[in-house]
C-alpha cells in the first residue's frame, strides 16, 4: 500500500450497535469506503416507512454520513422484529440467526463494488463477506462486540436450542479463523479471545465512548433518599437476579433506599415483585437515560458478562459513581473508591455490602462527582474515533508491508 494512500474501509452490520460510531470516525479520517447496515442511517430512509412505524420499530437517530457510501437493507430489521413479535422465543432466535446470515450474503454479493481496502464486519454476519473479501485481496476485520463464545457459555450458558447453539459457535469460529484482525470493546473481552488461543497480535481492545454533551452532571440533584439505578435488560446475564437479592437485603435495613429500573423486560423479569421502593420505567431513549442518570445517586450493574457496558461511561459522564462486577468490560474506567467500585461476579453479599456502604456514606458518594466526570473524558466518542482510525491505519500499513 502506498504510504500516502488513505486506506478505505467498508463497515457492514445487520443492526447498528456502535458500528455507526466506527463509520463516523473513519469518515472524519477520510477512510470510510461505505457503511452498509440493517438499521437505517440517513434521515431520508425514514421516508420509506410510515412515521408511526418508524418511531416505534426503528427508534434510531439519523447519522451524519455521506449518503453516497450508505446502503440500507430494510428487510433485515423488518424480519427480525416480525420474528420477535410473532414467533416463540426459540423460533425467533433461529429466525434472527438466519436473517444475520442472509445479510452477510447480501453484503458479500455487493463487495466487489465497494472499492475498499478492508472490511469490518460484525460477528455472525461476516463469514461470506470475509470469504469474498479475501478473493478480492481485502483485509478482513471482525467486529466482536461480545466476549469469546466459550467464555459466555461458562459464565451464563445459553437458552438457544442445542443445534442452533452449535451452528452459531461454528460460524463464529470460522469468522475468527478468516479474520486478519479482531476488534473487541474492552481488555476483558480481548483476554477471553487470548485465553481461547487466538494470537495476541490479531486481537485489539478498542473501548467505546459516551456522548459527554448529552450525559452531564445535574445542576442540582434530588437528595430525598438514595437511589440506585439499573439501566439495561432485566436478564440474568446482567445480574438482574443478583441485584434484586442484594437490594432486598439493603432495603430491609435502610428505610429510604430506592431502586430505579430502566430497560426492557428479559429472562429475569419474573423475579421482580411489587415493592414500594422499586420503580420500573421500561425502555427509554438516550435523552431519557441521561435524565434518569441525573436523578440517581449510583449506577449498579452486577453483570455476569458485559463485554463493555456503555452505560458505565455514560453514568460517569453524568457525575454518577458506578458499582459494577468484575465481568464488566468498562470496569477499566473505575478508580476504586474514587469514582466507583468493582465487586466479585456472582456475589450478592458483596454487592449488598457495597450498596449499604453507599447509602450510609452519602457525602462521600456525592463528593465523587468531579472524579467521575474526569474519568469519562477519556471515554468520549471523539476519542474512540481517533483510536479507531489510528489502529486501522496501523493494521493496514503493517499488512501491506
Amino acid at each position: 500500500m502506498d504510504p500516502k494512500h488513505l486506506p478505505q474501509v467498508l463497515i457492514t452490520h445487520p443492526g447498528r450497535q456502535h458500528s455507526h460510531q466506527a463509520a463516523l470516525g473513519l469518515q472524519r479520517a477520510g477512510m470510510l469506503a461505505g457503511y452498509w447496515a440493517g438499521v437505517p442511517a440517513l434521515a431520508e430512509h425514514g421516508q420509506a416507512v410510515p412515521r408511526t412505524l418508524w418511531q416505534r420499530f426503528i427508534p434510531y437517530a439519523p447519522v451524519p454520513l455521506d449518503p453516497a457510501g450508505v446502503r440500507w437493507a430494510p428487510w433485515v430489521p423488518a424480519l427480525r422484529r416480525l420474528g420477535d413479535r410473532l414467533l416463540p422465543a426459540r423460533a425467533a432466535r433461529r429466525a434472527d440467526f438466519r436473517v444475520c446470515r442472509a445479510f452477510d450474503r447480501w453484503a458479500a454479493a455487493r463487495l466487489p463494488d465497494a472499492g475498499a481496502d478492508a472490511v469490518i464486519a460484525c460477528e455472525i454476519s461476516a463469514l461470506a463477506t470475509f470469504q469474498e473479501a479475501h478473493s478480492l485481496g481485502m483485509v478482513t476485520i471482525l467486529d466482536a462486540p461480545s466476549i469469546y463464545h466459550q467464555a459466555q457459555d461458562r459464565l451464563h450458558g445459553t437458552e438457544d436450542p442445542p443445534d442452533l447453539h452449535r451452528r452459531v459457535a461454528e460460524v463464529k469460529d470460522e469468522e475468527i479463523a478468516r479474520a486478519d484482525h479482531i476488534l473487541t470493546v474492552s481488555e476483558l473481552a480481548r483476554r477471553t479471545y487470548l485465553d481461547a488461543g487466538v494470537p495476541p497480535e490479531k486481537v485489539h481492545a478498542l473501548p467505546l465512548g459516551a456522548d459527554t454533551s448529552l450525559f452531564h452532571p445535574a445542576a442540582e440533584r434530588e437528595e430525598d433518599g438514595f437511589t440506585f439505578l439499573f439501566a439495561g435488560a432485566a436478564i440474568r446475564r446482567k445480574g438482574f437476579d443478583l441485584l434484586l437479592e442484594a437490594f432486598a437485603r439493603v432495603a430491609a435495613e435502610e428505610p429510604d433506599v430506592r431502586l430505579r429500573i430502566v430497560g426492557p423486560r428479559g429472562d429475569a423479569s419474573h423475579l421482580l415483585r411489587e415493592h414500594p421502593r422499586i420503580s420500573v420505567a421500561g425502555t427509554t431513549d438516550q435523552q431519557g437515560l441521561a435524565a434518569e442518570l441525573r436523578r440517581s445517586h449510583c449506577l449498579v450493574l452486577p453483570s455476569r458478562n458485559d463485554s463493555y457496558a456503555m452505560v458505565v461511561a455514560e453514568a460517569l459522564a453524568s457525575g454518577v459513581p458506578v458499582l459494577v462486577s468484575e465481568m464488566v468490560g468498562a470496569k477499566d474506567l473505575v478508580r476504586e473508591g474514587q469514582n466507583g467500585w468493582v465487586v466479585p461476579v456472582e456475589d450478592a453479599g458483596a454487592l449488598a455490602a457495597r450498596m449499604r456502604w453507599c447509602v450510609r456514606h452519602r457525602d462521600e458518594v456525592r463528593a465523587m462527582r468531579d472524579e467521575c466526570r474526569r474519568a469519562a473524558e477519556s471515554a468520549t466518542w471523539p476519542a474512540y474515533h481517533e483510536r479507531l482510525a489510528a489502529l486501522i491505519r496501523s493494521i493496514l500499513h503493517e499488512q501491506a508491508a
